[in-house]
């Protein structure tokens, strides 16, 4: 993508799955790519290395999204390394998942999806809106849970997905009038994390691929393919959009 050259991307959570395979394909695109992680920083490494080998540019920035201070570090981190130059697109991938069951008494998983899923996009979003060059491309990664019951257990992270649906609305209205475009994809079950584990279950995955038009879980590809779409010039009329990518999950 010539229209790529010299331009910046920053992709949070792109230490590993959907993250990572979506900075290593802006890397291929010719972005200086700034890669995000905590706890997968050597994933972020190897990604950087393999971007580098492709002859684009690759930084990492560690921070942890879970704490107050972390998003604020996470962008005056990429502030540093913009020295001076935008960014053309942000992906807000980073999430952070965990089954909260019905009754359940336990507080610390919510407050943790609510700082990494809900706040810590706000705050970065915040930050680097006035460093972002006109024409800009905003994207944030939901879940097709929005739409329909994953599993009661995971309702809440769910939840926090379907406010950040809300604010790429509201997003796209506000930064409209710089051309700034702001869209939500919303994988289905991608075989990564603990869906990979789901899926060697032989029962679930049956049951997955009757629900599914397509027959078949989904792969890192099938994601990235939407997120290179909605970063190119091809995408110029889309916005306020979120773009379910599920292969047809419970229509």
């Amino acid at each position: 993508m010539k229209d790529a050259a010299r331009k910046t991307a920053l992709v949070t959570g792109g230490g590993r799955d959907i993250g990572r395979g979506i900075a290593e394909e802006l890397g291929r695109q010719g972005y200086h790519v700034i890669i995000h992680a905590n706890q997968s920083r050597d994933g972020a490494e190897e990604a950087s290395r393999k971007i580098e080998r492709v002859g684009a540019v690759a930084s990492v920035v560690q921070a942890d999204l879970a704490t107050p201070e972390g998003p604020t570090k996470l962008v005056d981190d990429v502030i540093q390394i913009l020295a001076k130059r935008t960014l053309d697109v942000l992906v807000l991938n980073a999430a952070a998942t965990f089954a909260v069951p019905v009754g359940s008494r336990e507080a610390g998983s919510i407050e943790v999806m609510t700082r990494v899923n809900l706040i810590s996009p706000v705050v970065i979003t915040n930050g680097l809106q006035h460093h972002m060059s006109d024409g800009a491309s905003i994207l944030a990664l939901s879940v097709a849970a929005t739409r329909s019951v994953f599993s009661p257990d995971f309702a809440f992270f769910a939840s926090t997905k379907s406010a950040m649906e809300t604010m790429v609305r509201g997003w796209a209205r506000a930064l409209g009038p710089r051309r700034i475009r702001v869209n939500a994809v919303s994988p289905g079950v991608v075989a990564v994390n603990f869906r990979a584990k789901l899926l060697q279950d032989e029962e679930f995955r049956a049951e997955l691929h009757g629900d599914t038009a397509l027959g078949r879980a989904g792969r890192v590809d099938d994601v990235v393919s939407v997120i290179r779409f909605l970063v190119s010039a091809e995408s110029g009329w889309i916005t306020g959009q979120v773009v379910e990518a599920s292969g047809g999950w419970r229509l």
